[in-house]
């Protein structure tokens, strides 16, 4: 009895995979593929190594979480479009309209130019 309880099983879950394959070769593939780019790590890769593996990869689209000037810069006359996020720890200041004015100023439109990050 046990024997074809673990047929069946298997034969369920074979079913399982091969609908879900099926389902998913019948789906439109992914416009865009985007990763996520923190730099809180102990053994990082130099920035423009990173960008030189995002293009080579097809990855046209990054988050950044933070405005670190080595990816800000390393993204510079890149074809990767980048999204820049307010560190967590700064966003009870970005309340007020200067400060957040002036991050803006240093962290994103100092790389807005001919040529520069391209920032969405």
């Amino acid at each position: 009895m046990a024997a074809s309880y673990d047929r069946l099983a298997v034969a369920a879950s074979l079913v399982a995979v091969v609908v879900v394959a099926v389902v998913v070769a019948g789906l439109p593939a992914a416009g865009a593929l985007g990763v996520n780019w923190g730099t809180m790590a102990t053994h990082r890769l130099p920035p423009g190594t990173v960008v030189r593996m995002l293009e080579d990869n097809g990855i046209r689209k990054v988050k950044l979480f933070d405005a670190d000037a080595g990816p800000m810069d390393a993204l510079a006359g890149s074809s990767v479009e980048v999204m820049v996020a307010i560190p967590n720890n700064m966003l009870d200041m970005m309340t007020d309209y200067g400060t957040a004015r002036d991050w803006v100023h240093q962290n994103v439109s100092r790389y807005n130019f001919d040529g520069g990050v391209n920032i969405k």
